[in-house]
């Protein structure tokens, strides 16, 4: 029987630590994103904030972040990639669309979960939306072009020309850039498109619409986002309506914008990211996209651009009434 209760005690006490073992275990999640600006900082501290307060994964006790910002640049990006490779990093999060292509070109193990990217088949990181394939899949903000461009027109019926600013070099930029073509023809508008090789460019790009348009659109494009200042005095100072497709980002000058909410989008990508780590092949996890549409309007640059406050209120809660009846479902709210 002595011998039966120290067998025992040798068997809790190593079951202890096994149990320790498991307990103490952190898991590592590599998030990298293209550059810095609020939308995509969003999706970071949605993600970091739904892992917490949904999952229980606590910084530093069960979960370590390496989060890491290519600066724009795409060579950058692929260095990221490759060390999260090398330090064996469990997930790999990657945060719009050119550091997106570099996780997935740096791996085939290593699960990649990406987000706030436009398009994933044109950028090459799934087969399929439905069946992605390999080791990768995400959330697309593919954005609701063609709601906003009918928004523009909606708010400035007697419009012509929209001037839009845009990375030519970023996949998820052209696309983007060829469905606001699109959409304006649909729309009888003319599209005068400015692009852009780096954020230095933006201010040449923005000043070269003055004159010419009747108003600015700006889409999803990482570049011309992360100078958005630039671009919004520009029309400030010339009294341009300057709409966005990240309500995220209007604080910076901008009219209003149109489009998802970043930081629920990286919330939304916590669910898959969490799925990956139970074990879920990410091959066989649907692409998903972001829900519900934002309408921000910002009240200072009503005023700066000399615009009936009232009269506008009114012509926002029709265009409302236009998007329920569409079945879309659209939350109004005033900086």
């Amino acid at each position: 029987m002595k011998r039966l209760g120290v067998f025992l005690v040798v068997v809790l006490v190593v079951m202890g630590f096994v149990s320790f073992g498991v307990a103490a275990e952190k898991v590592t999640i590599g998030i990298m994103q293209i550059i810095d600006h609020p939308a995509l900082n969003a999706v970071r501290d949605g993600l970091k904030d739904a892992l917490q307060e949904v999952y229980g994964y606590v910084e530093g006790e069960n979960i370590v972040y390496d989060a890491q910002s290519a600066q724009g640049d795409v060579a950058t990006a692929n260095t990221i990639a490759r060390k999260f490779v090398a330090a064996g990093v469990d997930v790999i999060v990657s945060i719009a669309t050119p550091t997106s292509q570099a996780a997935a070109n740096a791996t085939r193990d290593i699960p990649v979960v990406f987000s706030a990217v436009t398009d994933p088949v044109a950028a090459g990181l799934v087969k399929d939306l439905e069946k992605p394939g390999g080791n990768v899949t995400g959330i697309s903000d593919m954005t609701p072009v063609d709601r906003q461009i009918y928004l523009i027109k909606f708010l400035f019926p007697n419009a012509k020309r929209i001037g839009t600013l845009y990375n030519s070099g970023e996949v998820n930029s052209v696309v983007t850039n060829d469905l606001a073509k699109k959409a304006c023809a649909e729309n009888g508008l003319e599209l005068l498109e400015a692009t852009v090789t780096s954020t230095a460019d933006v201010a040449m790009a923005a000043q070269s619409l003055v004159g010419k348009v009747d108003a600015i659109y700006v889409s999803t494009d990482n570049t011309v986002v992360s100078a958005l200042d630039v671009v919004a005095k520009v029309c400030l100072d010339n009294k341009i309506p300057l709409v966005l497709a990240d309500p995220t980002t209007v604080e910076k000058g901008a009219l209003c914008g149109l489009g998802f909410d970043y930081y629920l989008h990286g919330r939304q990508t916590a669910d898959i990211v969490v799925r990956v780590l139970k074990g879920e092949n990410p091959g066989d996890i649907p692409v998903e996209f972001a829900r519900k549409l934002t309408l921000l309007v910002n009240t200072r640059t009503l005023g700066a651009l000399g615009l009936d406050a009232e009269a506008m209120k009114v012509t926002l809660n029709q265009f409302l009434d236009d998007m329920k009846a569409k079945g879309v479902e659209v939350a109004l709210n005033f900086l």
